[in-house]
């Protein structure tokens, strides 16, 4: 039993990437995209898209590159966090998950609201005479808390992953919930 799993941390050690990343908060690129780069006019052009000069690091025919932009967003606080990159099966998968504020992502894991209570209704006489109303004594209207948006200039956060490694397609893959 001890071998087993010996052999099955060595397969998952064996099947992690190497790889360099960098990330920001401020992409040229306002729009959501995912661009592979593996030449060293992509991986130049891949870095355009921050506003920065490639590091001079690339290895055409030895590397591959992902970069991952998520878009506008309305405030700071947000990122791309890099959970993983691992061959699976015949392919490099990237995977990240994109970060918020918390208090979006406290907005976004909050229960939804009970349903209302039955309410007596009004009919006949008692309601033509007016001693009725439309809504249980002593309730109000609610409506749902809305957070604050988060506050300061527009964002684009980013993320460029640079991968040891040219023989096998990559695949990049968002983790929508933890």
């Amino acid at each position: 039993m001890l071998m087993v799993a010996m052999l099955v941390t060595f397969a998952t050690a064996a099947s992690a990437q190497t790889v360099r990343q960098w990330s920001g908060t401020t992409a040229m690129t306002r729009q959501p995209e995912q661009v592979l780069a593996s030449t060293m006019a992509e991986w130049r052009s891949l870095w355009s898209r921050v506003g920065m000069a490639a590091p001079d690091m690339f290895e055409p025919g030895r590397m591959s590159a992902v970069g991952i932009f998520l878009g506008l967003r309305s405030g700071p606080g947000y990122s791309v966090n890099i959970l993983s990159a691992s061959r699976r099966r015949d392919r490099i998968m990237v995977v990240f998950e994109e970060r918020a504020p918390d208090e979006v992502m406290m907005a976004e894991r909050m229960p939804a609201p009970p349903p209302p209570s039955p309410r007596p209704v009004a009919t006949g006489p008692a309601f033509a005479a007016g001693g009725a109303s439309a809504f249980a004594p002593g309730s109000s209207l609610t409506t749902p808390v809305v957070p604050p948006r988060p506050s300061g200039p527009p964002t684009s956060p980013w993320a460029i992953v640079l991968i040891n490694r040219v023989d096998l397609p990559i695949t990049v893959e968002q983790r929508l919930f933890r």
